[in-house]
């Protein structure tokens, strides 16, 4: 995967025509059972385990899952695999095996072209991590053709109740032609936003930090396609 420098929520509109630009069809969310025993449990037939990691969520003491999950249909893999992906939250239960409170089937960006990199770094244990308390996913844009933009971007969400709500969003955006350098960085907890705009040449990067408008915590669910969030309109 290469070196990306962390991004804004701006993106030029052939950014996201290039980004979008999918091979698989997210419109068939799949099928999870409520409860396992296993991880593997929550994996539906036609898809396998592709990730995953455990970490306390709900502050019992038990090893809480993140899966991601992947449909395995040869016929979505051409120049690249536009095969989709769900990330699916269980938590462990004190009698044994696993309760599915949440999943998203849109977060994952599918991107299968051959000129788009995958969103998810396998490679890299930073991709989808618990620390804390907190989930973090973190997914990425690089395009070889059709655009200069680049970006890593970072959702960060906590437990309240059985429902995953997001407390922080960064964006590290580069355009590789100018060297315009976008980042924004969202605590939706204090409500505080940090912006930093200048160039990747630059020896010192202002900050300006402001205060964004009190909202409902948006619910993991509700997310949508990661390349499309919108902080401004969410």
């Amino acid at each position: 995967m290469r070196l990306l420098i962390l991004a804004p929520a701006l993106l030029l509109a052939n950014t996201a025509s290039i980004a979008c630009d999918h091979v698989g069809d997210q419109s068939g969310a799949a099928s999870i059972p409520l409860n396992s025993a296993s991880a593997e449990g929550f994996v539906p037939d036609g898809w396998y385990l592709e990730k995953s990691v455990e970490g306390d969520l709900d502050k019992d003491g038990l090893s809480d899952l993140v899966l991601i999950i992947r449909q395995n249909d040869p016929k979505l893999v051409i120049e690249g695999n536009g095969n989709p992906r769900t990330i699916v939250v269980a938590l462990k239960q004190a009698g044994g095996g696993y309760l599915r409170i949440a999943q998203n089937d849109q977060i994952i960006p599918v991107a299968g072209g051959a000129m788009v990199d995958d969103p998810i770094d396998n490679a890299s244990d930073s991709s989808l991590t618990i620390d804390k308390g907190v989930m973090r996913l973190n997914i990425s844009f690089w395009a070889s053709a059709g655009t200069w933009d680049t970006f890593n971007r970072t959702f960060s969400f906590r437990l309240k109740g059985v429902q995953l709500r997001l407390i922080g969003y960064d964006n590290h955006h580069v355009h590789r032609g100018s060297g315009a350098l976008d980042i924004v960085i969202i605590n939706y907890l204090t409500r505080r936003k940090k912006t930093e705009t200048g160039s990747i040449e630059d020896d010192h990067v202002p900050e300006v930090w402001s205060r964004i408008t009190r909202k409902p915590l948006i619910l993991f669910d509700d997310i949508g396609d990661g390349y499309e969030f919108d902080p401004d309109k969410n």
